[in-house]
């Protein structure tokens, strides 16, 4: 059964929709078309975002960004912008704040998903601390530890 995105708005070169793990971006728009041709959807999921950058709409259009490691993103504002493949621009305040709304959502997640991994960590510590004074044994340590890393 196909998601229902949380949140959706089209852009001026595509549209976005926010899940739950992931953002889609989908190009099948008349200006997505002539900017990024046939490119379809695109997943990114919210743990290989690094940053996410919003203009907000005046002047020029405005748009959100999205970092991803290794990337080269397009710099020198909205112009460029339009060209990136992580980016999708907008007009309009509805789709500012649908915009903010999407990076808050993103940001929420990322940060609550450092946390249990740094709480896994320190419990895989405690584990083995209770390994090495004898009170677990080497094959309970390891089969508690692949359960916590999702093993």
């Amino acid at each position: 059964m196909e998601q229902k995105p949380i949140i959706e708005f089209k852009g001026t070169n595509g549209r976005i929709e926010l899940y739950e793990k992931f953002v889609r971006l989908d190009r099948g728009t008349a200006m997505g078309f002539m900017i990024h041709g046939l490119k379809g959807k695109k997943d990114i999921y919210f743990k290989n975002i690094t940053s996410i950058q919003i203009k907000k709409p005046g002047f020029t259009a405005g748009y959100i960004q999205f970092s991803l490691p290794g990337g080269i993103e397009a710099r020198g504002g909205v112009f460029n912008a339009v060209s990136d493949e992580n980016t999708v621009s907008f007009n309009g305040k509805d789709n500012y704040e649908k915009a903010l709304e999407i990076k808050e959502h993103i940001e929420k997640a990322n940060s609550s998903s450092e946390k249990s991994t740094s709480s896994d960590a320190d419990e895989i510590e405690k584990l083995y601390s209770l390994m090495k004074k004898g009170v677990i044994t080497q094959k309970e340590f390891e089969q508690k530890k692949k359960k916590l890393l999702g093993l």
